[in-house]
């Protein structure tokens, strides 16, 4: 993969510690392609070996990508790691769920959502979700936004591009940040329609074909150019 070419004259800012919630430039993004590449790389190989895995471990990045909405990444991963502990996700009820949520915004709702998302894709034979889902990116978050209760066109696309889907944006405020410093949108929505989102996914689709790069190599630049690490 290869950024854009620098315009001629330009220079790239000195290596360092990349600093946190600064402005987004194109400069800014070259800089932080050059220092993260590998990682960028190396955190998208994760995410593409998650469809050859069993369907509880999709299921529970599901559940990550639902417990995230108004709450942290971290405090997401916290709750996981307990329910995976505990092994409760997939036969304990809301309230069981729910106690290993600390941390986490709205757990009450939040577990009686999971729970509800665990019988949409239930089976005989347990949780079948890649046999449910759509192979087609845009289908297959549509299913979701329209099944999975608590679940937008922005978790939606987060939870199918952690599972090796291609093509989506994850339009997070991380993002939609980064495109407004880059004068590709005039404001910061507060929230977005179905039509909106993808209005500006449009956009974002058009940016990462200019810089030469993947939507999701974009979308890990643009997360950690903001909060500075490679996580989401």
């Amino acid at each position: 993969m290869r950024l854009l070419d620098r315009k001629e004259g330009s220079s790239l800012p000195s290596k360092g510690t990349w600093p946190k919630l600064h402005k987004i430039t194109f400069d800014l993004l070259y800089k932080l392609y050059d220092e993260r590449k590998e990682e960028i790389e190396n955190r998208l190989l994760e995410f593409k070996k998650m469809l050859s895995k069993p369907d509880k471990d999709i299921f529970y990045e599901l559940v990550y990508c639902m417990l995230t909405v108004q709450s942290s990444a971290r405090s997401a991963e916290n709750a996981i790691a307990q329910l995976r502990k505990k092994d409760l996700l997939l036969h304990e009820g809301a309230k069981g769920v729910e106690r290993c949520l600390r941390g986490v915004r709205f757990a009450r709702t939040k577990a009686k959502r999971i729970v509800k998302a665990r019988r949409l894709f239930s089976s005989r034979r347990g949780i079948a979700i890649k046999a449910i889902l759509p192979a087609d990116p845009q289908l297959a978050r549509r299913f979701l936004a329209d099944n999975v209760e608590g679940i937008g066109y922005k978790e939606a696309s987060h939870f199918l591009r952690n599972i090796g889907y291609c093509g989506l944006a994850i339009l997070d405020r991380h993002v939609l940040r980064g495109l407004y410093d880059l004068k590709l949108i005039g404001d910061v929505p507060e929230s977005l329609s179905e039509r909106k989102y993808l209005t500006i996914e449009k956009l974002y689709i058009n940016l990462s074909k200019k810089l030469h790069i993947s939507p999701e190599v974009l979308d890990l630049l643009l997360w950690s150019a903001r909060t500075g690490e490679v996580l989401k």
